[in-house]
């Protein structure tokens, strides 16, 4: 998510198959990637992929059983994850939040990528990168740490669960992807229920009124817009790269415009005294959503996604909006009114509908 969140992408398998056979060729490599592994106990089992890739049907049964241990982590890691953008949000301020986070999620690929599949790109596929770069990941950060300053976690989350959809939609006006009725439908079932979330009287909150919540609310959704390019438009780089390799870079270079805001006085950001100056409950999120909602939960949805069904998985993600209503009830005391949970069935039916006859989960950004 990333959330970042650690930024999960759809539809790279082969990419995933390709840069585990380079690492594989390099022992340096192999064993920082064994590091990273073994944290989620899955040391020895180098299947970096994104969509599943071809099973045999004889997987064994302990290593499904680690499979579902790492899909249950990622749930709930992304379920949890717009609990802590928005108290990030909120504790440091936008503008430092979005300098602070970026500048950490940079530090830690720039080390991920020493350590593995470096930095080159050829000419030719440097400017598709930097167009996906800034206005993909780059348009996700900014307009949902600025969205969840308004709209509580958990309908930020259920705005956020739209994203497949839009992914569909964009991948449909570009070539990539035929457009089916039921996917139509599905959109237009979901946007009814976006609607019908942010309609209701009970939006205000403590921090917020009811117009700037639903002014949060679509600041996310176009959050999901700009994610949407990013999965679109990055699918042949991560076929020629790798996930790890293009997801990494983009986050790399959106940091350096990103870091400019700083030296902007209108804006009023000064993040190393916010950074010096943050709470303990501050710094938890920051550490949540730098190194658990960027890396290790992508590490988990791969691993997982290599083994698992597809129906398993993509089950799953509509559990994760349901956690994010319910994470933000228990440790924001957001309400969860019948209104909400009525919305929230209205949508994620409408992202089910969409699903009917895909081939597998399409991930969406936390």
């Amino acid at each position: 998510m990333i959330f970042n969140a650690a930024l999960p992408l759809a539809n790279a398998s082969s990419a995933g198959a390709a840069w585990a056979a380079e690492v594989r060729s390099n022992k340096t490599k192999n064993i920082f990637i064994r590091a990273m592994l073994s944290i989620a106990g899955m040391a020895g089992k180098q299947r970096w992929c994104i969509d599943p890739l071809p099973r045999t049907g004889h997987e064994s049964t302990p290593m499904q059983t680690k499979a579902l241990f790492a899909l249950l982590f990622t749930t709930l890691v992304w379920g949890g994850t717009a609990v802590f953008v928005r108290a990030f949000s909120l504790a440091a301020g936008p503008v430092d939040a979005l300098i602070i986070r970026i500048a950490a999620v940079a530090v830690v690929f720039i080390a991920v990528l020493l350590a593995t599949t470096g930095f080159r790109i050829e000419a030719k596929d440097r400017s598709r990168l930097l167009f996906i770069s800034l206005f993909g990941v780059g348009g996700y950060f900014v307009f949902s740490v600025f969205g969840f300053v308004d709209a509580p976690a958990g309908v930020g989350m259920l705005i956020m669960s739209t994203q497949p959809l839009l992914i569909a939609l964009l991948a449909r006006f570009v070539g990539t992807e035929r457009l089916t009725g039921l996917t139509v439908t599905g959109f237009l079932v979901s946007f009814a229920g976006s609607v019908l979330l942010v309609s209701g009287n009970d939006m205000a909150t403590s921090t917020s009124s009811a117009a700037e919540v639903v002014f949060g609310c679509v600041l996310i959704f176009i959050s999901g817009v700009a994610w949407s390019i990013f999965v679109v438009f990055s699918k042949p780089l991560i076929v020629k790269y790798g996930a790890l390799k293009i997801t990494g870079i983009s986050n790399i270079l959106i940091a350096p415009p990103i870091l400019v805001l700083a030296f902007i006085p209108q804006l009023g950001a000064d993040p190393v005294a916010t950074a010096m100056a943050l709470e303990r409950d501050a710094l938890v999120s920051l550490f949540f959503l730098t190194f658990l909602g960027a890396t290790l939960s992508v590490v988990t949805w791969n691993y997982a996604a290599g083994i698992l069904k597809p129906s398993l998985l993509a089950a799953s993600l509509y559990i994760v909006p349901v956690l994010g209503v319910f994470s933000g009830w228990a440790m924001l005391d957001e309400p969860i009114t019948t209104h909400i949970m009525i919305a929230a069935a209205v949508i994620l039916a409408g992202v089910a509908i969409a699903q009917i006859k895909r081939r597998g989960p399409a991930a969406f950004a936390l």
